[in-house]
């Protein structure tokens, strides 16, 4: 019998969001039963709302797209890095990613980081005080060549950094890799391994859009 675990925080009015220029996420009921003989909701939505998957083209102009995308590289292999609970703006180090998973994870592999933020999902200072990477982590995960990085934080980068800098994520999609984020009940896996699957809406011509991301094994 397999084992699931839904990874995808829930789309819903009031919920966080990275701010300007992206607007604020709504689902909105335009039609009900009683008035209309059946129910419907319009939704809006943006690329990096909720749980979403990323591509190069996030920061890259002329790299690929959602629609570039082989299904095959949407189901991979994968390990969960189990860290202890990060505070807010604490480090993610390569010692720590070393010592979770630097025995099993193989050159293609996904990984998983798991460090409890998801806690926070929809609290005050989700975004604005993430923990994030620190450059070591991020040259650990390019040299162990993984190919979907996926996390319960959403931030690579130390959110204080001034206007926005990008280095590390630059980095990674150096090579056509794929970024999932933020995830939720990463606690709930273990280290592995998994398959996970991460299917984004089929929207071709955008760098990112909301997905659902589910392990199994």
């Amino acid at each position: 019998m397999k084992k699931w675990i839904d990874l995808t925080g829930k789309l819903e009015n009031g919920m966080w969001n990275y701010g300007d220029p992206f607007p604020d996420i709504v689902v909105d009921q335009v039609a009900d039963v009683a008035t209309h003989g059946y129910e419907g909701h319009a939704f809006q939505l943006h690329s990096l709302a909720g749980t979403y998957l990323e591509t190069a083209n996030h920061l890259f102009a002329d790299r690929e797209r959602l629609g570039d995308i082989s299904l095959d590289r949407l189901m991979v292999r994968t390990w969960v890095a189990q860290l202890p609970d990060k505070q807010p703006f604490e480090a993610i180090t390569a010692e720590e990613l070393e010592q979770a998973v630097g025995s099993v994870l193989a050159p293609g592999d996904g990984l998983l980081i798991a460090t409890g933020w998801d806690a926070f999902w929809n609290q005050p200072g989700y975004t604005e005080s993430s923990p994030y990477f620190e450059p070591e982590a991020m040259d650990w995960i390019i040299d162990h060549d993984v190919s979907l990085l996926g996390m319960d934080i959403t931030s690579i980068e130390d959110p204080r950094k001034p206007g926005g800098e990008m280095t590390l994520l630059m980095s990674y999609y150096a090579k056509d890799r794929l970024m999932v984020a933020p995830l939720v009940q990463l606690r709930e896996a273990g280290t592995g391994p998994w398959t996970l699957m991460v299917l984004p809406l089929n929207i071709p011509n955008v760098c990112a859009a909301p997905c659902r991301a589910i392990l199994f094994q």
